[in-house]
């Protein structure tokens, strides 16, 4: 009787979860990170199978203010070459991008050229702008990374609304 009681117990549990993970929204959660009084700044990582973790310290209120931005993730894949490519939209409109490589086998930029799958990568910038533009409206910053081979090693979604 009680191997049965398990067995019910197990499958009603199984029943749940299946049921919970096919009714959950397939995308990672979107990340606040910036919440101030003209600037709200949030994120999602686009990558199907691993969340990126970014923060702004502090949250500037203009762009003539000092921020530090940090990006953080476990590497899937080994990177001894790595490409950037960065789309900017203002309102839906494209205005900015760049395709940049960050990693050459001759030419290692950062810290993180040449790490191994399985090491955590943490980058870390300061950001300020030297002109303080009167900006307004959503921007959407679109970030992906692939290595060498053409394997995704991170992207994130942002957006950044002036107001």
């Amino acid at each position: 009787m009680k191997t049965y009681f398990n067995m019910l117990l197990f499958l009603i549990l199984g029943l749940v979860q299946m049921d919970r993970a096919h009714s959950q929204d397939p995308q990672w959660p979107l990340h606040t990170i910036c919440n101030s009084n003209k600037l709200t700044v949030t994120y999602r990582s686009c990558d199907p199978l691993q969340d990126v973790g970014v923060s702004f310290l502090p949250c500037p209120n203009k762009l003539t203010d000092p921020t530090t931005v940090r990006i953080a993730f476990i590497l899937r894949q080994s990177i001894t070459e790595f490409y950037s490519s960065i789309k900017l939209f203002l309102n839906g409109l494209h205005v900015w991008g760049v395709d940049e490589p960050l990693c050459l086998p001759q030419f290692p930029r950062f810290t993180f050229c040449g790490s191994r799958r399985g090491e955590m990568i943490t980058f870390e910038m300061l950001i300020k702008s030297k002109v303080d533009l009167p900006l307004k409206g959503d921007f959407n910053l679109m970030v992906h990374g692939i290595n060498q081979d053409g394997f995704q090693i991170a992207c994130v979604n942002a957006t950044l609304s002036f107001w």
